[in-house]
């Protein structure tokens, strides 16, 4: 295991700490963390590389702040997934958002399981999925939309996050 590995356990152990205490993940944790990221591809050896950082941090950046501009995410969750692109980069942060989104469904399915909401929730997402795309219908909101749950998704991305760094250390 690497330097670079460790500050990434301590990246997410820290955001993930905070994101369940405070529901945040602020910005004194994944800033440096970027700029660390590109400063430690670009000058040590045996690094991804500043090509590498720099194409993990544009595809976590991009992707997840457009879900951040839909409301979908938190701009702190969008930060920390440009923060481990920027670290481990390019191909690293695919796994990374697979498995963070993947644990993140998890997360959601056992929400709506623990508040009696899942067939309220899959109707929704039935309606949605046909109704809108297929028959170009608009969704109408009822009470039970109104009372939106969220999930604390930076833990998914610290658990994505970490499933994805042990792969890779038991690869190698």
């Amino acid at each position: 295991m690497q330097l670079l590995d460790l500050l990434v356990f301590v990246l997410i152990g820290v955001c993930g700490v905070t994101d369940v205490l405070t529901g945040k993940i602020y910005n004194k944790a994944t800033y440096p963390a970027m700029l660390l990221g590109f400063a430690w591809n670009a000058w040590m050896p045996n690094a991804p590389g500043l090509k590498s950082s720099l194409e993990g941090f544009l595809l976590a950046a991009v992707l997840m702040g457009g879900l951040t501009l839909l409301g979908g995410m938190g701009g702190g969750d969008a930060k920390l997934l440009a923060a481990i692109g920027a670290l481990k980069g390019y191909p690293f942060i695919l796994d990374v958002l697979f498995y963070s989104f993947l644990v993140g469904g998890v997360i959601a399915l056992t929400v709506a399981i623990w508040q009696g909401r899942l067939l309220g929730t899959l109707r929704r997402v039935w309606y949605m999925l046909f109704g809108v795309v297929v028959f170009r219908v608009k969704p109408v909101e009822g009470p039970e939309e109104a009372q939106s749950y969220k999930i604390p998704f930076g833990v998914a991305i610290c658990l994505g996050t970490l499933w994805a760094q042990l792969l890779e250390i038991f690869k190698n």
